[in-house]
């Protein structure tokens, strides 16, 4: 077997249904209904009620992206679960998602990998795949941020959103291909750019802001992480090119990190592409963290934007700093082998 003997079969997601508008925000911040429109790009965003916990998005997605692979939950050998806001600190949720789901043969396997988590989590269950160890996969990305939000300290409650999202992976037939290459790196110099910096083995220090129960921006960094989050775009897309031996004409679609709508735009223009080569689902739904990136693929592809064999950028950032992106081409449901 080899990378690309692996494909994209099914895939699901799930948004929680309360609303909340640029009017909420405002009310929330004090900054105006305008100005969010302005700095975020967004409509509405999907948040979470006091009831809701990640797993109770990632178990419906979960099954969604079965039923779409046409695949019963018993196939399935593998379960990565990726994620930075499961239900509790320990243990990692994707156990509880197993159990609830009906993987009974399935060996989980829990990622933190913040927004960058899809790309990492594909790349970690397709190495699983492609050794002959496992001939089904089921990856779940995404978050439940804010549950974590200050809206006093945080720079991201105008566009943060909530949602789960799921992908089956199958092994494809003779002369097929899926995942087609893929680049990955990191700069650790931004580490503290973002992040939940508590509940961990480290004594909080007042210095960093550490040990507080919301996720913490800080504007010194952000204002260098930001134009470099255009360059790891641009860098990771021309290395996934180069590896898979292939001119940005060949790829018909794109999705960027899917952050605000200012942000995915800069990506398109660095690499001299517009929103025609994209779908975009962040300004209805907000940016989920790693549950955004399979929502785009599902969307895209029940509108005829994402066509079987169509060949796809898929790249993605997040907190520490790591990014990724990967080529893969989108498949039938009959490439697969069952």
């Amino acid at each position: 077997m080899n990378y690309s003997s692996v494909g994209i079969q099914g895939v699901g997601y799930c948004v929680p249904e309360g609303r909340t508008t640029n009017k909420d925000i405002e009310d929330m911040t004090g900054l105006s209904e305008e100005k969010v429109k302005f700095f975020t790009g967004l409509d509405e965003r999907r948040w979470a009620n006091d009831e809701e916990a990640f797993s109770s998005f990632a178990i419906p997605a979960a099954k969604k992206a079965l039923a779409d692979a046409g695949v019963s939950p018993k196939d399935i050998k593998l379960l990565v679960v990726a994620t930075g806001s499961g239900d509790y600190f320990s243990p990692a949720i994707g156990c509880l998602i197993e159990n609830e789901v009906g993987l009974e043969n399935a060996f989980v396997l829990n990622l933190n990998q913040a927004c960058a988590a899809p790309n990492y989590a594909l790349a970690t269950a397709i190495r699983f795949m492609i050794d002959g160890t496992y001939d089904k996969a089921l990856v779940i990305c995404g978050d439940v941020t804010t549950r974590m939000l200050s809206k006093h300290e945080n720079l991201f409650v105008g566009f943060t959103g909530d949602a789960a999202s799921a992908v089956v992976l199958g092994k494809l037939k003779d002369g097929k291909r899926g995942f087609i290459s893929e680049h990955f790196d990191s700069d650790g110099r931004y580490f503290y750019g973002s992040g939940l910096f508590n509940r961990g083995s480290r004594v909080p220090r007042e210095d960093f802001d550490e040990g507080k129960d919301y996720f913490i921006t800080r504007d010194e960094l952000a204002g260098i992480v930001l134009p470099n989050i255009i360059k790891w775009f641009k860098t990771s897309f021309n290395k996934c090119l180069e590896k898979a031996d292939l001119k940005q004409d060949d790829i018909n679609f794109i999705s960027p990190h899917p952050a605000a709508m200012s942000q995915i735009i800069a990506q398109l223009q660095s690499i001299k592409e517009d929103l025609n080569k994209t779908h975009i689902v962040t300004d209805l739904y907000g940016h989920s963290g790693g549950g955004t990136a399979f929502i785009v693929l599902k969307e895209a592809s029940k509108l005829g934007k994402l066509k079987p064999g169509d060949l796809v950028f898929n790249f993605g950032n997040g907190a520490g700093f790591q990014w990724g992106g990967m080529i893969f081409r989108w498949c039938n449901k009959d490439d697969f082998i069952n």
